[in-house]
């Protein structure tokens, strides 16, 4: 089975449609959309850090909001690909965060179970720590990109991909990883105005 590395898996789509040249396709400006979840209070974080932008710079759009930093961050993260990249210390990065931001954590238990009456083996099971309920909240938006935009983060998922060993990564969790990781270090460090200028002039 062919890897799917977005929900709309438009590098398999170009592959199997020999008849539009690549070259037409980085140059059409047609859209989709993909939903990316969230933590909720790490979506609700970063509206306000959105509300912090817009007071800040009077040049700043109203309607600035998580969706437009999700794509910034993005198109940002793309940019410094195309300057070159580790794939392997990249691997890490992503994998580690995914486990960190997006995939519940995991223990190990060693379980003692009757092989017959006078003989015992121990069988390794994984189960999910126990989340908090106010914790657990999912916020789900839906960001619209462009084809050309989704189809080069696929191309890179699948540069990726022998890095990634038997893991594996789609443009939405992609997508989730960045923005996370962005907010968390805006919760530990606070806004940096450098941070937000370089924002404002990739929209002004």
């Amino acid at each position: 089975m062919k890897k799917s590395y977005s929900q709309w898996n438009v590098l398999q789509e170009k592959l199997n449609n020999q008849k539009d040249s690549f070259l037409e396709y980085f140059f059409t400006s047609k859209y989709r959309y993909i939903e990316i979840k969230l933590p909720y209070y790490e979506y609700l974080r970063g509206e306000v850090f959105c509300q912090d932008f817009i007071d800040l710079f009077e040049e700043a759009p109203y309607t600035f909001s998580v969706k437009s930093l999700m794509s910034i961050i993005f198109k940002d993260f793309l940019t410094q690909i195309k300057k070159g990249t580790n794939y392997e210390s990249m691997a890490r990065f992503l994998v580690e965060n995914k486990y960190k931001y997006i995939d519940p954590p995991k223990k190990e238990t060693r379980v003692l179970k009757q092989v017959n009456t006078n003989l015992f083996s121990f069988e390794t099971n994984e189960e999910e720590v126990a989340v908090k309920e106010e914790n657990s909240r999912t916020a789900y938006l839906t960001i619209k990109i462009q084809d050309k935009m989704l189809l080069r983060g696929e191309i890179f998922l699948h540069d990726l991909s022998p890095f990634l060993h038997k893991e594996q990564l789609q443009i939405e969790e992609l997508f989730a990883i960045l923005y996370l990781d962005f907010i968390a270090k805006v919760k530990e460090k606070g806004n940096n105005v450098d941070v937000m200028k370089a924002i404002l002039n990739r929209i002004t």
